[in-house]
């Protein structure tokens, strides 16, 4: 038998404690990694209440007005709110929301230059986990006044990945890489 529509009248409301999770799993920003808003912010029903959705985590994305109104515009398809809710998932288990923040803002800028040391040992999970790349470069107006300055980029890597995620698209995040030089020993 099939399920009766739920009318808005029959939606109760998200419990606070789920709503602070679902919050949390964002960072307090829109889930849609091109807008990341921060004042007011909706929770989403991914499968809808008329439809049978919960108020559980797993079925809310939050999303600030803007966004949730275009996603019920149909411009902004359910594959993607899916997508960003699974990157988030993953993002969370992996990394602190600074490091997301910064993968995102590394991507914005192209690359960040005149780090110190303690800036680049601060991305060292994003560089251990192959997301960014660390360069090095000398500064000064003449040879006596070089100093050594860090930089930072995403590597093809990261830009998979966050083009996946602001895409809406799993499988260019994280599926066929391209083929990583091999280094072979000399004898």
């Amino acid at each position: 038998m099939p399920k009766k529509k739920k009318s808005p009248t029959d939606r109760i409301p998200v419990a606070p404690d789920i709503r602070l999770l679902v919050l949390h799993e964002s960072g307090y920003k829109c889930a849609n990694p091109v807008c990341r808003h921060v004042l007011t912010l909706d929770v989403h029903h991914l499968e809808y209440v008329s439809n049978g959705g919960t108020n559980t985590a797993d079925n809310l994305l939050p999303l600030c007005p803007n966004c949730h109104a275009l996603h019920h515009r149909g411009e902004i398809p359910e594959t993607s709110l899916r997508a960003w809710k699974l990157f988030l998932l993953a993002l969370n288990e992996a990394f602190d929301r600074k490091s997301v923040d910064v993968l995102l803002a590394i991507h914005k800028q192209d690359r960040i230059n005149r780090l110190t040391g303690d800036g680049v040992i601060a991305l060292s999970p994003l560089i251990a986990a192959g997301l960014v790349g660390v360069f090095e470069y000398w500064e000064g107006a003449s040879t006596a006044e070089y100093t050594r300055q860090y930089g930072v980029g995403l590597s093809e890597k990261g830009k998979r990945l966050i083009e996946g995620w602001k895409a809406g698209d799993q499988k260019a995040a994280f599926l066929n890489p391209p083929s990583e030089p091999t280094i072979t020993p000399t004898s």
